[in-house]
């Protein structure tokens, strides 16, 4: 085994499943429900954020009341959704998992999503058996940008971050692997990343397919 990677952590949103743009549409169809207007620029500093930190951060921009009315109603339709519909994969996924297992390389997700639902959508994606490790965001004491999740994720993987390649969508995500001292491979989804972020990943890549190449490279 490459002594220089021995592990891969993937996000969950944005990376692996099509959620993000499931999530920010229901705050956003919540909030007109209810005749709030959110800023584009709330939206874009929302992905990748747990659920606590998402109503913290409405609550900061918004009458607490109003804040909170927003979040349980986008909630609410999110879980809805994810119950009952199909939960796309992102194009690339199922290949770039399949060569590691085939590689025999460690592989755990660190999702800032509470378990719950974590693991609803591992489930009913099928993409649950690919990973015998999970790390939700009520698992830990914070969430991203904080590096707990990926700390946490490498140390039931028995692997020193040093060792550990992390997969990530979003800016906090990226700067939480880079917070627990893994190298970070970006698949924007939603945002993209800083020029400064972006010189700090090991790469940033356009799709899961070029991530793949990447990582095959590094062989």
């Amino acid at each position: 085994m490459n002594p220089a990677w021995q592990a891969t952590i993937f996000d969950l949103d944005g990376l692996m499943v099509d959620t993000e743009s499931l999530g920010t549409a229901s705050l956003s169809a919540a909030a007109r429900s209810l005749g709030v207007a959110l800023a584009p620029q709330w939206l874009d500093d929302l992905v990748g954020l747990s659920t606590t930190r998402t109503l913290a951060y409405l609550c900061e921009h918004l009458p607490e009341r109003t804040a909170r009315a927003v979040y349980e109603t986008s909630r609410s339709g999110y879980r809805r959704q994810l119950e009952e519909a199909e939960i796309p994969l992102r194009p690339g996924i199922l290949p770039l998992l399949d060569w590691l297992a085939d590689m025999t390389l460690p592989r755990a997700v660190a999702t800032s999503t509470q378990r719950v639902l974590a693991d609803l959508k591992l489930q009913r994606t099928g993409l649950d058996r690919y990973f015998p490790v999970s790390v939700a965001g009520d698992e830990v004491p914070a969430t991203k940008p904080a590096p707990d999740l990926y700390l946490k994720a490498a140390a039931c993987l028995g692997v020193p971050p040093v060792h550990c390649i992390a997969l990530e969508d979003s800016p906090v995500g990226a700067e939480a692997a880079l917070a627990a001292g893994m190298r970070v491979i970006i698949v924007p989804d939603m945002v993209q990343p800083s020029p400064s972020l972006a010189r700090q990943a090991l790469a940033v890549c356009p799709s899961l397919h070029e991530a793949y190449e990447v990582l095959r490279g590094l062989r």
